[in-house]
């Protein structure tokens, strides 16, 4: 077995310490992708959530909508059946089991018109419509 010089020794010395400090650096060099990559995903995430939030917000404002107007159009079929109804529809779920809603009222307006106020509900959301019909005219 051969014996080692002391500059052979020094060699093997500097090699191993470099090799540690390679071994340290790609440690850190993991640690920041994965931080990158952590908050990358965590972005996507947020931004997802929000856009789901977005889109049930617009589907619930026009689902709200299209109820004000089924509330007018069962009014108007009513009022086709017999012009002096005054009755006014009370709140309708519909479809049955969803929750969603509409009402109307029916009232007497200026120079022998009728007007109708329909409400719709949906979620969160609640919009109103307004119609003036004239018979006769």
């Amino acid at each position: 077995m051969r014996m080692l010089g002391t500059h052979e020794r020094h060699g093997i010395l500097l090699r191993k310490r470099k090799g540690l400090r390679r071994r340290g650096a790609a440690l850190l060099f993991a640690l920041f992708v994965m931080t990158v990559v952590s908050t990358l995903a965590v972005s996507m995430l947020d931004t997802q959530t929000l856009r789901y939030a977005s889109l049930r917000n617009t589907r619930e404002w026009d689902e709200a909508r299209y109820l004000a107007e089924a509330g007018l159009h069962d009014a108007f079929s009513r009022l086709e059946q017999n012009i002096d109804w005054r009755e006014g529809i009370s709140t309708t779920e519909f479809p049955l089991g969803s929750g969603h809603t509409y009402s109307a009222t029916v009232t007497n307006g200026p120079d022998a018109s009728v007007l109708i106020h329909a409400t719709g509900t949906a979620g969160n959301f609640r919009r109103k419509l307004v119609a003036t019909i004239k018979h006769g005219g």
